[in-house]
């Protein structure tokens, strides 16, 4: 699809602000003004032409039961070209030489009698539309005179009146020549016609005020009144005491329902009098979802008020077409769902999206809509735009009409040469401008906003940063870590901020550092929440989803972000928490069988230590060569330790030298102390003293065995710079630990003593964090 060598374009041809408002054309007659319009060209989609079926289904001549009424919804979010679709049927309607009474409202307002008063758009408007509404109710005033004539019988002077009862009907006789021939009293035709309408309308008012609508001196103030204007003092004589729609507020205290009510009243009662006589009357409303942003006290009643108008028009042979998202749509009763026919409309298709960019740059607007019209198929030419920038225009887009004729509009400015011409739209051109749309706030926007969702669930930021700088903002890649969450110790949430998400070497790159943090911090260990400030297409959100494990947010300057972040986050922090758990059951069983049998050995021969030196001190008793302890606090323990040279161990540095010594002077405290009971009460040590010496015992040697390979690994590290293998390998040391600790009972093992300021429990237990966290901020000595 690129051009032909010579072909150039000037002038940009997409619309600068791509919104269809429902009403008459904006264009000047024949006169081309530019940005009149903000873009009209038509692609026939399988929704157009559904809707345009049902439209003409509706205006055919009724069946011998009555015309058949309809309510017709346009489902679907901003942008999918609902307004759009409306528009086309307002165009229908007012295309036919007997165009039907057609009500417009652009969009609901909680000021209703305002809206009506001001905005609605009716047969009223226009002095065509009066005549023909006069028309409808002067065949009431005949059908009435009809009856009237009809129940006399005969006349003699006249002789038979049926003839005449049958010229009323059929519009053929003047109704009012009638009664004054007949010498009929004015007032009681009157009186019958407010009885048939009320009977019509089910409304007294509207009744009176159309009867009156016959009478010259009256009709221009029951047009005022018809239009939202306030009852002229001959109407309030009548009764007629109030507007159709008083604003909020006035005339004192009023519901604030009572406007929407009277409202939706004069449009079923307009409706009722077409629907009488089998004349199609039609209501069209865009944006209903407006609604939903009023407070409950008016949201309620339009709400109810429009399930009824549906009602009233499904029933009574009008139609009535309307625009909503699926939330709107979810806010009306199920029993409106069955009463109405819903259409969905849905991003382009590449096909399409290739036809709408070739009505714009193609033939021009104009030509293409009429050929549209006409059923001949558009040119297949977008001009300068290439086929893969077409290709990618429509999967970065997803076929929304309004975001493709935007996106499109930037593709051409920044294609346009230095003398203004345009030869060539490329793919990198729709690239940058998907990034020019969607990438307009600042990165401490982002952040600011970010830190309210932390505030909003008072997150705890991690103390330190549990990996390499390296590898949390990567040089030169657009991904950040912006903080470290920790919802748990030594568990971790990284809310990473990144630009827009277009292509895969974008998702490539993000997932690649994202499992680079889970695999440095501990698998299951960590979860990722990433903050896309700019643009990611749904394909490509699903794909992020499935490789990093959650879903992407992506930034909008709404009030509702923070918390989005905020349910997030607790989200992760639950499914963190779960992570850990099923690591734990995964290993538990093997780990636990190693570590009892272990134990089990250990303190078997404590047992028999502590019988041996128990027996040793009664009288009689003669000790082993072996057993020869000087004093109660000196407990020879049966378990060989293997000692790491002293030197080695003084080359750690000196903060993780002293928690390794710290750690191993509490377990010793806590070993004198309980084998010191044991021996001053000269019996048997308990099954709970036995536990408590066994896991003091065991832990004991698992920390020296940790100091061990600490030390081995302190000696092999790279002077100054340890490899990133070998930061895996440190890690790893200090997983086994953990896990080893974790399933002890370490916190039989009570206080330290008075020098300690914290357990003995969580001394093991915090262990291994320390000496992760000391070594990997501190070089290693060359």
């Amino acid at each position: 699809m690129a051009p032909d060598s010579g072909e150039i374009w000037h002038s940009n041809p997409f619309p600068l602000t791509p919104v269809v408002r429902l009403g008459p054309s904006a264009d000047l007659g024949d006169v081309p003004v530019e940005a009149a319009d903000s873009g009209n060209a038509t692609i026939l989609t399988p929704t157009l032409d559904e809707l345009r079926h049902l439209v003409g289904d509706y205006l055919a001549a009724p069946a011998a039961g009555g015309r058949r009424g309809r309510a017709i919804a346009l489902v679907g979010d901003f942008g999918l070209g609902k307004s759009h679709a409306l528009r086309e049927v307002y165009a229908t309607l007012g295309a036919r030489p007997d165009a039907p009474a057609t009500w417009i409202v652009d969009e609901p307002a909680e000021d209703m009698g305002g809206m009506y008063r001001d905005r609605l758009r009716g047969p009223g408007d226009t002095p065509q539309g009066r005549r023909a509404f006069e028309e409808l109710v002067r065949d009431y005033y005949a059908y009435v005179t009809a009856n009237r004539v009809g129940a006399q019988g005969s006349d003699p002077r006249l002789g038979t009146l049926d003839g005449i009862a049958a010229g009323l009907r059929d519009r053929s006789l003047d109704p009012d020549k009638v009664v004054s021939a007949l010498r009929y009293d004015p007032e009681v035709i009157h009186a019958d016609l407010r009885g048939t309408l009320g009977e019509v309308t089910e409304h007294r008012r509207f009744a009176t005020a159309l009867a009156l609508l016959q009478e010259p001196p009256f009709t221009r103030m029951v047009w005022e009144w018809l239009t939202g204007g306030e009852p002229a003092e001959p109407l309030r004589e009548r009764g007629i005491t109030a507007a159709i729609g008083p604003s909020a507020g006035h005339g004192g205290q009023q519901h604030p329902g009572s406007g929407i009510d009277r409202v939706f009243d004069a449009l079923a009662v307009q409706g009722f009098l077409h629907g009488r006589v089998g004349s199609p009357y039609a209501l069209l409303m865009d944006s209903l979802e407006k609604v939903l942003e009023w407070p409950e006290a008016t949201r309620r009643p339009f709400v109810d008020a429009f399930e009824r108008l549906v009602n009233i028009y499904v029933s009574r042979g009008g139609l009535l077409v309307f625009c909503v998202s699926p939330q709107g749509l979810r806010a009306l009763r199920p029993s409106v769902h069955e009463r109405i026919v819903q259409l969905w409309p849905t991003g382009f298709d590449e096909r399409l999206t290739g036809q709408l960019v070739a009505a714009y740059v193609g033939t021009g607007r104009s030509g293409a809509a009429g050929r549209e019209r006409a059923g001949a198929a558009p040119e297949p030419t977008a001009g300068p735009f290439s086929a893969e920038a077409l290709r990618l225009l429509h999967e970065l887009t997803e076929g929304v009409p309004r975001e493709v004729l935007k996106t499109c509009r930037r593709a051409w400015r920044l294609s346009a040469e230095p003398d203004g011409a345009v030869r060539n739209v490329s793919a990198a051109a729709v690239l940058r401008a998907v990034r020019d749309l969607h990438e307009k706030v600042s990165r401490e926007q982002v952040l600011s906003d970010v830190q309210e969702a932390l505030n909003l669930g008072q997150w705890r930021i991690a103390s330190h940063q549990p990996v390499p700088a390296r590898l949390s903002s990567p040089p030169g890649a657009p991904e950040d870590v912006l903080y470290w969450i920790s919802p748990a110790p030594n568990a971790y949430l990284a809310v990473i901020l990144t630009r827009s998400v277009l292509v895969a070497d974008d998702a490539e790159r993000i997932a690649a550092q994202v499992h680079g943090l889970r695999s440095a911090v501990r698998p299951g260990w960590c979860e990722a929440l990433l903050v896309v400030n700019g643009h990611v297409a749904r394909p490509m959100r699903d794909r992020l989803g499935r490789s990093i494990g959650s879903r992407p947010l992506v930034y909008r300057q709404t009030t509702d972000f923070p918390r989005e972040v905020h349910e997030a986050l607790r989200q992760l922090s639950g499914r963190v928490a779960e992570g850990r758990r099923e690591e734990g059951l995964v290993q538990l069983g093997e780990r636990m069988r190693r570590d009892l049998e272990q134990q089990t050995v250990q303190l078997a021969e404590l047992s028999r230590s502590v019988a041996t030196m128990a027996s040793a001190g009664r009288p009689g008793s003669t000790p082993s060569h072996r057993q020869r302890p000087e004093s109660v606090d000196m407990v020879p323990l049966d378990v060989e330790v293997r000692a790491e040279p002293e030197a080695a161990v003084e080359r750690l540095p000196v903060p993780v030298r002293r928690r390794f010594q710290e750690a191993l002077t509490v377990l010793d405290t806590v070993t004198r102390r309980v084998a010191g009971l044991t021996m001053r009460r000269r019996s048997t040590a308990t099954p709970a003293e036995l536990g408590v010496l066994g896991c003091a015992t065991l832990v004991r040697t698992l920390t020296e065995e940790f100091r061990g390979a600490v030390v081995v690994w302190h000696g092999a590290a790279l002077p100054g710079a340890p490899s990133e293998q070998q930061w895996r390998e440190l890690r790893r040391i200090c997983r086994e630990y953990e896990r080893a600790v974790e399933v002890l009972p370490v916190h039989l093992l009570g206080g330290a003593g008075p020098p300690h300021p914290r357990t003995a429990a969580r001394t093991v237990e915090v262990l291994a964090e320390e000496v992760w966290s000391t070594l990997s901020s501190t070089a290693v000595p060359g």
